[in-house]
């Protein structure tokens, strides 16, 4: 069984998804500079496009987490993702080089 496809596949995923991130935000922050030289302010409707997306936040709506409490030890635990506009066509395009990519 060859496995090398699959965990390509889901690098790519991941690495779209952290280079789209990185990219949303960057955008976000110059949109909002723009914005303020503009007279729209750093809340505007073009940076809000790039930056606001949807929020999945496992154990940290508490803000001490998931706890597991076995006496002797204790674990904290939690995890969030944040999809926006820009790490989903990050995604997009990462799986998209990783399919014309292959060798064949």
């Amino acid at each position: 069984m060859n496995r090398a496809p699959t965990g390509r596949f889901v690098a790519a995923i991941i690495l779209g998804l952290i280079l789209g991130g990185i990219l949303g935000e960057g955008l976000g922050f110059l949109f909002g500079w723009f914005g303020e030289l503009a007279g729209a302010g750093w809340d505007n409707n073009l940076r809000n496009l790039a930056v606001s997306g949807f929020n999945l936040d496992l154990g940290y709506s508490d803000p001490a987490g998931v706890k597991l409490d076995l006496n002797m030890l204790k674990f904290r635990f939690g995890f969030g993702f944040k999809f926006n506009l820009m790490s989903v066509l990050g995604m997009g395009l990462a799986l998209y080089v990783e399919k014309w990519s292959r060798s064949k």
